[in-house]
């Protein structure tokens, strides 16, 4: 009997750390407050020395018009490991499937580049227009 009774204050002791967390986590107070987009760019563990700083110059190729993920795996093939991709339109969409978004322009330009530099593709769905 015990026994339940621990379950029981356990399960209580854990609702109320979970309430606590989303009351913790709410928005502000102002409802006119506009809400702060993060952009966050990590290298991957097994990237090359290239990404922690020791950078070189390499041939960035012209992603506009293939699809993201495409993009990002022949980007990754030719040294460049920071990458960023942002939704064109400005409507702020997650790029959650890569394989539906197409590449509109890139930042920087296909050519030189060095491999310490984030590559930035400016996206649309599969199904629109580039602006």
């Amino acid at each position: 009997m015990r026994l339940d009774a621990l379950r029981v204050t356990a399960g209580a002791g854990g609702l109320l750390v979970c309430l606590l967390g989303v009351t913790a986590c709410g928005g502000g107070d102002s409802e006119n407050e506009a809400p702060t987009v993060t952009e966050t760019v990590t290298a991957p563990a097994d990237a090359p020395a290239a990404v922690q700083g020791d950078a070189e110059q390499r041939t960035l190729p012209n992603m506009v018009g293939k699809d993201l993920q495409l993009a990002q795996d022949t980007a990754q093939a030719a040294g460049f490991y920071a990458l960023a991709s942002r939704d064109a339109t400005g409507q702020g969409r997650m790029q959650v499937l890569d394989r539906n978004w197409v590449v509109c322009s890139q930042t920087p330009a296909s050519g030189q580049q060095s491999t310490d530099v984030t590559v930035t593709f400016l996206v649309v769905k599969d199904d629109e227009t580039c602006p």
